[in-house]
């Protein structure tokens, strides 16, 4: 069976992405299907806006060509709920719906899935994708609820994201009883990440004399618009890691003590996912689908959105009480190993594309 998935770049190098690494997850351990990789989307050093016209226009006629070529292949559509995925991606879906392609749609976290509001021109183009009679894949119940209340969409398939555990599994974390707590952030460097908070958190912290070492992996989205502000405001307190990857990757999650994620928004985070299986203490807001996962005070600590003092407040927390610090670690290492089973995620995956396919055959 060929499946045609989309995503930005596989290339850690070239994107960051959790998208990109969902999907490298599955066609890495999805042996019984011949994926082919379409990539949609831009890459980080790439600009948007209006310089995105002609890039799409040039990938509307290969995506017309590759499914010319795989007239069979289900189509594995990933959909994040942005406004600049909204506007292009039902180009795409229609395109696929058109030349009557098996197709599944893969939601992806974003903005505008439990937004309170949504423009008029993304609402009417959310509800065109919704009612189409195909399966629906979601991150968790809560994400479930929102999409059944808000678009009266009937088929939806809840599959949390899942990672390659063996390099956790393998680790064994000692306790921090004394030493200066690392703290790290993994993922794209962006304002609606909470970066601006993030920098107030540890520049207040730094001034108060707590000690903590703040180191962030990723890519900025608007090239030294954080970074040279992180390294003025905390010198030795930062270190810039760049992008990360591989072993690279698991040298970083290795030297962290808590990782926080100050977000506006999010779907269910790969790099949250991989934190803790690390032992990694998540310090988070509970957005999108992150109140699935994190239990505050058993394996993790929630913080408010937009909300300096809560980060310095719950860090504060750890600094203080080494014994939480242990606790929370356990747990959350326990809790991502019991329950993100990747063979399980593709089984549960293959089921999709079998109804998939007994829908629209």
């Amino acid at each position: 069976m060929y499946t045609i998935i989309t995503s930005p770049s596989l290339d850690p190098k070239q994107n960051v992405s959790g998208i990109s690494s969902v999907t490298q997850f599955i066609i890495q351990n999805n042996k019984r299907v011949n994926y082919i990789h379409f990539e949609l989307g831009k890459k980080d050093n790439e600009r948007g806006g209006i310089y995105r016209i002609e890039p799409i226009l040039k990938c509307l006629f290969l995506w017309w060509k590759t499914l010319s070529k795989y007239p069979q292949a289900i189509i594995h559509y990933n959909f994040p709920l942005s406004k600049a995925s909204i506007l292009r991606d039902p180009l795409f879906i229609g395109i696929a719906r058109i030349r009557k392609c098996k197709m599944v749609i893969h939601l992806h976290g974003g903005d505008f899935l439990t937004a309170p509001r949504i423009p008029f021109y993304l609402n009417v183009l959310l509800k065109k994708v919704f009612a189409l009679p195909v399966p629906f894949i979601v991150l968790s119940e809560l994400e479930k609820k929102f999409v059944q209340e808000r678009f009266d969409c009937a088929d939806i398939n809840v599959l949390p994201n899942c990672i390659d555990l063996k390099d956790a599994e393998d680790f064994d974390r000692e306790p921090n009883a004394h030493n200066t707590l690392t703290i790290g952030y993994l993922g794209r460097i962006a304002e609606t990440k909470g970066m601006d908070y993030l920098l107030d958190a540890c520049i207040q912290m730094k001034k108060k004399g707590i000690p903590f070492l703040l180191k962030i992996a990723g890519k900025e989205e608007v090239k030294d618009k954080y970074i040279p502000a992180f390294q003025k405001e905390l010198g030795d307190h930062f270190i810039y890691e760049g992008v990360v990857f591989g072993e690279t990757k698991n040298k970083f999650l290795k030297s962290l003590d808590v990782f926080v994620l100050p977000s506006f928004f999010e779907g269910l985070p790969i790099s949250l996912i991989e934190c803790m299986s690390f032992g990694v203490v998540p310090i988070t807001t509970p957005v999108g689908s992150i109140k699935e996962i994190i239990n505050d005070g058993n394996n993790g600590l929630f913080i408010n959105i937009k909300d300096s003092q809560s980060i310095i407040k719950q860090f504060d927390r750890l600094e203080r009480d080494r014994m939480l610090l242990s606790k929370l670690s356990v747990h959350s290492k326990e809790y991502i190993i019991r329950t993100f089973n990747s063979k399980i995620y593709i089984d549960k995956l293959n089921k999709i594309y079998a109804k998939t396919c007994n829908l629209q055959c």
